[in-house]
Formats: C-alpha cells, sequence, structure tokens
C-alpha cells in the first residue's frame, strides 16, 4: 500500500480538498489482500461513485467525507459470490447480501412458484429482477441467469436434448430467453452434446452443469463445457490416483461385477480427467453443502434454523420430506463413503491446481440463501484448502471465471463491493460470520449481522 502526502491524495482524487466529499472512507483498517494472503494494516480505503479510488497509509484524518467506518482492528476482504444457487423467491435477494454475497450464478429451471427449491424460476422473472438490482445494487446480488435445462431426461422444465434437431430448435428458446450462459444436465448423447459445443461457441455462450454417460468427462472438457457441477458419476473416480484405495473403495460400497464394468471407462478415464480439467481450464464446483445434508437428518438446529422461516413454504416441506428419506435410507454407509470421496476430491483438485468455485445448490435440500455459502467455505477448508484457498473460490475465482476485470479484489479502480469483519478469517474461516459491515457498490448495506448461533460451527 502507498504511503503519501495529503496534497498527493488530492492530486489522485483529482479534487478540490476545500469542496470534494468522498462518498466513504474506510479508516485504519486490515486490507486481506486475496491473492497472496499479506495483510496491509492500518489503512485507509477511499470510495467514490462505487469503486475504491485511493488505498493509503496515512497517519493523520484526510479529507472531506460523506460516511466513515472506524476499521480499527477488523478486516476488509472481498464481498462473496455463490456459484450454484436456485432462486425461487425475491427474499433471496436480500438474503443473499445479508450475509455479503454480492454476485450469484443461477443454475437454471423454469418454474412459475417456488417448489421444492432444486429449480429456479423462470428468466423470465428472474430479469426483471436482475434489472432492478442493476438499478439498485441495494436491492440485490449480481444474477447470471441459465434459465431452462438441455436434458435429454424428459424433465417437464427442461428443454429436449436427444438429437441434434431437438438441440437446435432448443436453442432458439435459449436464445429468446435473454440468458447469460446454458445450462446442461444429463441422458444428453454425443451427438446432441457435440452440437451443444458448437452453437454455445457460436453464439459466445457457456455451457455448464452435469455430465452424460454418453461422454467421459475428458471428452466433455475437451468440447469446452466450461464448469462441471457436483459430486457424481464419472468424476468421482478422480478423488485418488491410488488404485488400492479405489478398490476399497468400491469394495465398501459393495460394488457388484456387474458395477465394476459398468464404470470401468470412467475408472480408465479419470486421469486423463485431470490432465483435461487443468489443459482446458474446466472448473469445478463441488457444492459440498448439498452433499454434507445428507447426513444431517438428525441436526435438529439446523432443520429449524430460523433463517428458514424466511422461505417459501414449499421449498420447507421438501426439506421436511427429504430428511425424512434421509431417516429411512439404509445406504448411509455409502453416503458416508461419498462425502469422503467428495473431500478427497476436493481436496485432490486443489493441489493439482483446478479451479474450484463455491455454491451451495440452495435452496435444494436444505440450502439457506446466504448463510449456507458460509458453510461451503468452512466445508472445503475441512476438506483440505487453507482458509486462504477457501476464500478465493468465493471471491477472485469467480471473477476470473467471469472475467471481471475490476472484481474480485481490493485494489485502486475496483467496484467496492466489500465485507468488514470483526475478526480474522485466515486464522478461522468461521469468522467469516463475524461481519461487521456489508459495503455494496460503494454505499453502506448493513452494519452488525447478527448471525443465529444454531451454526454448522456447533
Amino acid at each position: 500500500m502507498k504511503c503519501i502526502s495529503l496534497l498527493s491524495l488530492f492530486i489522485i482524487l483529482g479534487c478540490n480538498p476545500e469542496t470534494k466529499h468522498i462518498d466513504l472512507l474506510i479508516s485504519n483498517v486490515n486490507i486481506i489482500d486475496i491473492v497472496t494472503g499479506e495483510i496491509s494494516k492500518n489503512q485507509n480505503v477511499f470510495i467514490d461513485n462505487s469503486k475504491i479510488i485511493a488505498i493509503l497509509n496515512l497517519n493523520e484524518e484526510t479529507g472531506n467525507y460523506n460516511q466513515k467506518i472506524d476499521g480499527t482492528g477488523k478486516y476488509l476482504i472481498p464481498a462473496f459470490w455463490d456459484m450454484h444457487v436456485h432462486i425461487q423467491d425475491s427474499s433471496y435477494l436480500k438474503m443473499f447480501l445479508d450475509y455479503g454475497i454480492v454476485g450469484v450464478r443461477d443454475m437454471g429451471g423454469c418454474i412459475s412458484t417456488p417448489t421444492n427449491g432444486c429449480e429456479s424460476l423462470c428468466p423470465d422473472i428472474l430479469n426483471k429482477w436482475k434489472e432492478k438490482t442493476q438499478n439498485n445494487p441495494l436491492e440485490g446480488p449480481n444474477l447470471y441467469i441459465s434459465g431452462p435445462p438441455l436434458s435429454g431426461t424428459g424433465w417437464p422444465t427442461s428443454l429436449p436434448a436427444t438429437n441434434v434437431e431437438e438441440v437446435q430448435n432448443s436453442f432458439e428458446i435459449i436464445l429468446n430467453s435473454n440468458v447469460d450462459f446454458v445450462k446442461v444436465y444429463e441422458n444428453i448423447p454425443s451427438d446432441a452434446y457435440g452440437e451443444i459445443a458448437r452453437l454455445c461457441n457460436i453464439h459466445k455462450l457457456d455451457f455448464v452443469g452435469h455430465v452424460s454417460q454418453s461422454l467421459l468427462l475428458s471428452e466433455i472438457s475437451d468440447l469446452g463445457q466450461k464448469s462441471i457441477e457436483h459430486i457424481r458419476e464419472p468424476i468421482i473416480y478422480s478423488f485418488t490416483n491410488n488404485p488400492n484405495e479405489l478398490e476399497s473403495f468400491m469394495i465398501e460400497d459393495s460394488y457388484s461385477k456387474q458395477d465394476r464394468l459398468f464404470v470401468k471407462p470412467w475408472i480408465d478415464d479419470a486421469e486423463k480427467t485431470i490432465d483435461a480439467f487443468k489443459r482446458n481450464k474446466t472448473w469445478f464446483v463441488p457444492t459440498m453443502t448439498v452433499q454434507f445434508a445428507r447426513q444431517r437428518y438428525n441436526d435438529s438446529a439446523w432443520i429449524n434454523h430460523s433463517l428458514r422461516k424466511q422461505l417459501p413454504k414449499s421449498v420447507n416441506d421438501s426439506l421436511t420430506k427429504h430428511m425424512e428419506r434421509m431417516r429411512a435410507n439404509l445406504d448411509k454407509k455409502g453416503d458416508s463413503l461419498w462425502w469422503m470421496a467428495l473431500q478427497k476430491l476436493v481436496n485432490r483438485f486443489n493441489n493439482e491446481g483446478i479451479g474450484l468455485l463455491a455454491g451451495t445448490d440452495l435452496a435444494c435440500e436444505g440450502g439457506i440463501p446466504g448463510y449456507s455459502l458460509h458453510e461451503e467455505l468452512k466445508l472445503l477448508v475441512d476438506a483440505g484448502l487453507s482458509p486462504l484457498e477457501a476464500l478465493q473460490t468465493a471471491t477472485i475465482n469467480p471473477a476470473i471465471y467471469f472475467n471481471l476485470k475490476s472484481s474480485g479484489q481490493i485494489k485502486e479502480n475496483y467496484t467496492a463491493d466489500l465485507i468488514l469483519l470483526d475478526k480474522n478469517p485466515l486464522t478461522s474461516i468461521q469468522n467469516t460470520l463475524l461481519i461487521n459491515t456489508i459495503i455494496r457498490k460503494g454505499k453502506i448495506y448493513i452494519t452488525k449481522n447478527k448471525t443465529p448461533a444454531n451454526t454448522v460451527y456447533n
């Protein structure tokens, strides 16, 4: 950070020190460099017109400002993104901001009213909210929308993609829906998958999502799918390069001879998948919170979390039924094995340098808008990431993913989307919940957010 004179500051600001009023000053704060983890202490952050215009190490009060936040003893980090959500109600928008989330990637569907939380409202509704939050950032986060997914499953709110002609017809609907990217689901034949990739390339649209058995995962990466979501077959078989560990996993999970023959192509492709992801810069969104939820059927504090009162009744009713199914599920050992494999997969991908994105899959199977992103960060750390690496999955990595040149870091000329924390998140990732103030495009959104005690951290 710079240490300069009072006169030099106003040269930077390009204003008359007698008349100019800066929008906001955050004084004497500790700034965390989200790339290196270095902490610059006792900094003054000057914000004007939604941008960070100067970061200075000054020993005196400087200039005129409309608002000031005392950052003494506090830590400033970039605000967060949740890269896998399903928005079903306008209440989600405020809930995101309440927990420092200023951007979300809505992963699609097309319903008109809330259901179980696992798919999204139609693009026409979401685009109205997107315009609303663009006009007034204090109304909600940036929205990136995919609309109904392309699928070979026949799901009623998806678009058919069982052959090339269907893909072409479905793509016309996508182009008329004003979406930001395309989501693929499952059971898509290889020729249809190739057509999706071709059309997305022509129309400069990314395609992301699940994978289909018609192609190997390395082939899907080579086609250009930008991100892979969740722990599913075939990606699970990349959790280790140790044949003995994989064999132990299959024995414990009771793989039959037929099962082994079925998954053998994916196992043979597992190391090629690692290479393809690195070569193509394919991202992985592990959505650990939704997988972890399968083991929380007796966690009454989480099931009855006070924030659920803000969610639609259908979403809460669905969670109750899902937890009943989990209690009755006889394959609890299988769920535990897959959870272990997901933790190892996340740790391995991180060590291999494969890009990870924080995403929660809310409000599916118990996810809570805003709050669950903090759980996701904790679970990433539990899987082996450092607190800094976990923070990167929700800050700088989304900025890189979306090619946002002035987001995801605390630097001059960057957008002032910021979280002021009472304690250092690098010493404990749980400190991300100790929110003192949220800054949304240079404006104070909230101060002293009080987090309910019934959390995953108990």
